[in-house]
């Protein structure tokens, strides 16, 4: 996709769990059955607020649990993320880390791996050059559907944190994560060097036009072809189209963070859909569509390494389901 990206997490590398649990050497009981989604049930009940109200008086306050984190569908991740730098107690930080290994199990169904399903049969369609526009569609509303789950077990989760914490303790974390928001948008930014060879600023559809030609060999005039889809893909994600997504991301968040806090929090009740707010599939619908407009110009063997680059980009399936925050599944630092 031509463009900036959007606070994605579109580095995430798998849609799998990193495992913390310890292994036994007595027998182990059947695993729970999955829903359709491939969650075992929903997240245990997280511990109640102390008496004092405070989430850290506890004596155990310095038990230390690697927290799993989690990619998300949506923007609950930035209070979900931040709750693990909390000086929670070894209880609840151990609740929390299961909470969040139960939103996506390792191995299950989730939004990722049905993006991978679409991107399989995409690279199937590239190398037969012919698309299943029809397998193609169904695999986009499997994404919709994956990542709608997503989102409700987020929301779910989401509102189990704020029964956990009470006011203050809601508050301080609303604050964590203004004052990182605040590092990644202060308004005296230095804005990006020039990196073009004439002293201007670099142009990404002509920087994708030459590592195109580079990896598939493209004549000149293969090459005028490819321009024009590329310039066609461009004028669909422009800086001023970004640039809105940004700025309805950014009022979304100030909405989650000014809710939060509040005694009356619901979490379904606000908009808390990925960072640019367009349909889970949309990127994936963008790429086929190149796709299919390369087809009728590459000849036989630039299609098998065209296939060979697709098949690749689909091995980081989060640069098409967006998180907040980058990275794959790691464990923060603790306090």
């Amino acid at each position: 996709m031509v463009g900036g990206r959007v606070l994605l997490v579109m580095l995430l590398a798998s849609a799998g769990v990193v495992g913390c649990d310890g292994s036994s050497s007595g027998p182990t009981e059947a695993p729970a059955p999955l829903d359709s989604y491939g969650r075992a049930g929903p997240p245990p009940p997280l511990p109640p607020r102390s008496a004092s109200g405070s989430a850290s008086a506890s004596a155990d306050a310095a038990v230390a649990v690697a927290p799993v984190v989690q990619h998300h569908v949506s923007l609950a991740a930035v209070l979900l993320k931040a709750a693990f730098e909390l000086p929670l107690n070894g209880e609840q930080r151990t609740a929390l880390q299961q909470a969040e290994a139960n939103l996506y199990p390792a191995g299950a169904p989730s939004p990722w791996t049905a993006v991978r399903t679409f991107q399989a049969d995409l690279v199937a369609g590239i190398r037969v050059n012919k698309l299943d526009t029809a397998k193609l569609k169904a695999d986009g509303a499997d994404i919709d559907k994956a990542v709608a789950a997503g989102q409700a077990a987020e929301a779910a989760e989401l509102d189990a944190l704020h029964e956990l914490l009470d006011q203050g303790t809601r508050q301080s974390l609303v604050d964590r994560v203004k004052a990182r928001r605040g590092r990644f948008e202060r308004p005296d930014a230095p804005k990006p060097q020039p990196g073009g060879p004439d002293g201007g600023t670099v142009d990404p559809t002509r920087r994708r036009l030459e590592a195109l030609t580079a990896t598939l060999g493209l004549d000149d005039v293969q090459q005028r072809q490819v321009a024009a889809l590329l310039v066609r893909q461009a004028a669909a994600t422009s800086p001023a189209v970004e640039q809105a997504h940004r700025e309805a991301m950014r009022k979304r968040i100030d909405a989650l963070l000014a809710a939060f806090p509040q005694e009356a929090f619901q979490a379904e009740k606000l908009d808390l859909s990925g960072p640019s707010g367009r349909s889970p599939h949309e990127r994936l619908d963008e790429a086929a569509t190149f796709a299919a407009g390369m087809l009728p110009i590459l000849k036989v063997g630039q299609l098998f390494l065209f296939a060979d680059q697709t098949e690749k980009g689909g091995g980081r399936p989060e640069r098409f389901v967006e998180d907040v925050e980058p990275g794959p599944p790691r464990p923060l630092a603790l306090p």
